[in-house]
């Protein structure tokens, strides 16, 4: 197999621009779009389509002064081939799960709920009034908020850090996760403070993103495909499939999350097996600071 080595040359000064990006973007957005939310739907989503531009343009420049490429994170043409390929498995295997666990619990399905948003939805309380909100919700969900957020923190962010503890050791790597865990929750927080939100509603507000954090981590260091882990943001943010499981207690829930997880579990690692004989992520190396990173 090819060795992919992926070097970082800016050192500890890009982590420390990412952090500063963030913050700035952070302590400008979440004021600008709660005096938004109020204007019209169309203001509300030229926020978050305008806040996400300039996230996916910091990190592209903080991989120019690292010296790397979008593509060497898992970003190339095979990258997307392949995880659109994984995530129609996902797709369809978790239709088949919702299905089954329906009719044998009494719970309802109908192809109809994969586009059905009930009025509670708070896509239907921000993006309501604009034209098929189904598909703007679905295409802002995985074509920006899923794959820049991925982009930014698993592949260029969790990626850095696992390169300046210098190798891909298992210890790195979960300090990698880690690290970026903890700041993906933290990212998720000023929202629920400005909205005046308990202690207890402050953590709920990270406890979700931080749990998906180390998913979504573990995910793409088996396979460093940011495509495939963006597919995944954008389906657990979105949910299109005939069952609204959200409705469903006792066993009926447990038994989704227990088959949900062995999908999710199931398709990643036959993905890593199927790329076993590519450039994949099995043979990824990072270096802190080394030589310009080779194109795919």
């Amino acid at each position: 197999m090819t060795e992919n080595r992926l070097a970082f040359q800016g050192g500890w000064r890009t982590v420390v621009g990412f952090a500063v990006a963030f913050a700035l973007v952070t302590a400008i957005w979440v004021p600008l779009n709660s005096a938004v939310t109020n204007l019209s739907a169309w203001a509300t989503l030229a926020t978050d389509l305008g806040k996400f531009a300039v996230i996916l343009g910091c990190v592209w420049i903080l991989l120019q002064i690292d010296g790397t490429r979008f593509t060497a994170l898992g970003l190339s043409r095979r990258h997307l081939f392949t995880a659109l390929a994984a995530f129609s498995g996902i797709w369809v295997a978790m239709n088949v799960l919702g299905i089954g666990l329906a009719v044998a619990t009494g719970n309802d399905w109908a192809v109809s709920m994969i586009w059905h948003l009930p009025d509670e939805h708070p896509a239907i309380q921000q993006y309501g009034p604009l034209p098929a909100t189904w598909l703007v919700f679905i295409l802002l969900n995985f074509l920006v908020i899923g794959l820049v957020e991925e982009v930014a923190f698993r592949g260029h962010f969790q990626s850095k850090m696992i390169a300046l503890l210098g190798d891909d050791t298992r210890l790195h790597i979960a300090l990698g996760i880690g690290a970026t865990t903890i700041a993906f929750g933290a990212m998720h927080t000023p929202s629920a403070i400005v909205a005046g939100r308990s202690l207890g509603g402050v953590v709920s507000a990270a406890l979700a993103p931080t749990l998906t954090a180390v998913l979504f981590g573990v995910f793409y260091e088996l396979t460093h495909n940011v495509y495939f882990v963006a597919l995944l943001h954008g389906f657990g943010n979105t949910w299109p499939i005939v069952v609204e499981w959200t409705n469903w207690s006792g066993n009926a829930l447990i038994a989704f999350w227990i088959g949900t997880t062995c999908i999710y579990l199931g398709v990643t690692l036959a993905y890593r097996y199927w790329m076993n004989d590519y450039d994949s992520g099995k043979t990824i190396k990072r270096n802190g600071a080394s030589s310009p990173t080779p194109g795919e």
